[in-house]
């Protein structure tokens, strides 16, 4: 089973998916929790975390002339030596999504000095490099991958858990927590 992706007209992932979905393809494009300003402050809402995009998944190499015709698709992604299968880095990205079931919800963090931790959420433990902190909006641009990875900067919202934390004592709480829950079942 080989994953792919599509670039579609942004708002019509949907349509895309239906299509691909009806054609015996496993389709999806992520979600993600975003914080949004209102009037009664910053309220949670889901939008896309790519938007005009949409993964999926096929036994073999589709017919890409067919795919191309569906409403909304632009263009089949590919690498420069024209493989359109992902690989390397951008394949970890989607399996990443698919372990979230493509919805990935907001990480906490602590601040730790100069630098954040992630401590909970879709993000703990992910190979990334933090770019850019918006603390207003509480998110958070990672850099996926190496120079071939398509898919390289994400925004993810964040929540503060704490400051100035020793990300150790933090960690062997965590540990704690987690055996005397796994006792108690």
């Amino acid at each position: 089973m080989e994953s792919y992706c599509l670039f579609c007209k942004s708002g019509q992932e949907g349509l895309v998916i239906d299509l691909l979905t009806r054609n015996g393809y496993a389709a999806f494009s992520p979600l993600a929790v975003r914080n949004k300003p209102d009037a009664g402050g910053i309220r949670r809402t889901k939008a896309r975390l790519l938007p005009g995009y949409v993964f999926f998944d096929a036994d073999c190499e589709p017919d890409w002339e067919t795919v191309r015709r569906y409403s909304g698709v632009l263009k089949v992604l590919r690498y420069e030596d024209g493989s359109c299968a992902l690989r390397g880095d951008d394949l970890a990205f989607v399996k990443w999504l698919r372990r979230y079931e493509g919805m990935i919800d907001v990480s906490q963090v602590v601040k730790v000095g100069t630098k954040i931790a992630f401590v909970g959420g879709p993000l703990v433990g992910m190979e990334a490099r933090v770019l850019k902190v918006n603390k207003s909006r509480k998110t958070v641009q990672i850099a996926l991958g190496d120079g071939e990875a398509m898919f390289r900067n994400i925004w993810c919202t964040i929540e503060y858990i704490g400051e100035n934390v020793d990300i150790d004592l933090l960690h062997q709480s965590s540990e704690q927590s987690e055996k005397k829950d796994h006792m108690q079942k």
